[in-house]
This record gives C-alpha cells, sequence and structure tokens, in this order.
C-alpha cells in the first residue's frame, strides 16, 4: 500500500508539473505517461518481493500502462477530430458570412452605380438640350 501511494504522489506531481507549467495537451500526456512509469517503476522495484513476482507485476504494470495510454490516444485523436471539425465549421460560417457582406455590398454599389449613371445621363441630356437651343439662338440671331 505504501508503494502504490508513492505511485500516486509522483504521478499527482508530474501532472501537477505538465499542466500548470507545460500547459499543452501533448506536453500534459507525456507528463502522465512519465509519471506512471516511474511511479511504478519505483512501487515494484522497491517492493520486497521475489524476482518472479516483480517480474509479474511489471508484465500486469505494463499491460495497464498499455491499456491506459490506448485510452488516452483515442481520447487526443477524438479531441483533434473535433477540433478540426470545429475549425471547418468555423471557417464555413465565416467564409458564408463574407459571402453575403459581399454581395450586399455589390447589390449596394451597383445600386449607386446605377443612380450615378442615370445622373449622368440626365446632365448630358439636359446640357445637349441646352446646346440645342443655343445652336439655334446663334443661327436665329
Amino acid at each position: 500500500m505504501f508503494y502504490l501511494n508513492k505511485f500516486v504522489i509522483i504521478s499527482i506531481f508530474t501532472i501537477h508539473f505538465n499542466t500548470h507549467i507545460m500547459s499543452k495537451e501533448s506536453k500534459f500526456l507525456t507528463g502522465i505517461v512519465i509519471g506512471a512509469i516511474v511511479g511504478a517503476a519505483a512501487g515494484i522495484l522497491l517492493a520486497p518481493e521475489s524476482g518472479e513476482e516483480t517480474r509479474k507485476k511489471i508484465a500486469h504494470k505494463t499491460s495497464e500502462l498499455k491499456e491506459d495510454l490506448e485510452a488516452k490516444l483515442k481520447d487526443v485523436s477524438e479531441k483533434i477530430k473535433n477540433l478540426e471539425n470545429e475549425a471547418l465549421t468555423g471557417f464555413k460560417e465565416k467564409f458564408y458570412d463574407v459571402k453575403g457582406k459581399i454581395k450586399d455590398q455589390y447589390a449596394h454599389l451597383s445600386d449607386k452605380v446605377e443612380s450615378i449613371e442615370e445622373d449622368i445621363l440626365s446632365k448630358y441630356k439636359g446640357l445637349e438640350k441646352e446646346a440645342k437651343e443655343k445652336l439655334a439662338n446663334t443661327k436665329n440671331a
């Protein structure tokens, strides 16, 4: 029981160190693995048991560690997939939002261009009419 407590203390210390100082998920996972290995090794090697029992414990702890690592890797893999999906969804939302804003701006500019075109055409017709009147007045004079 005393050796198991050492394992727990070392694991907690390693997890604490990695989560508060390194603060990255991969470093956290590394800390868990290192803490588990160091704690298990210390607990097993310091136990006053026969070599055969120690080897059995090492094999058992290794098997447990492998299963734990596989579970954690699966969890990390799922988190990465979720992050990828969230990022892709976020990108799509932003893309369609920007696309919509561009369409709105295009429509607004298109309306402005049409209005300016009508205004220029109206002014041109006014100038044309005025020029024709002046030309007629000049001919009559």
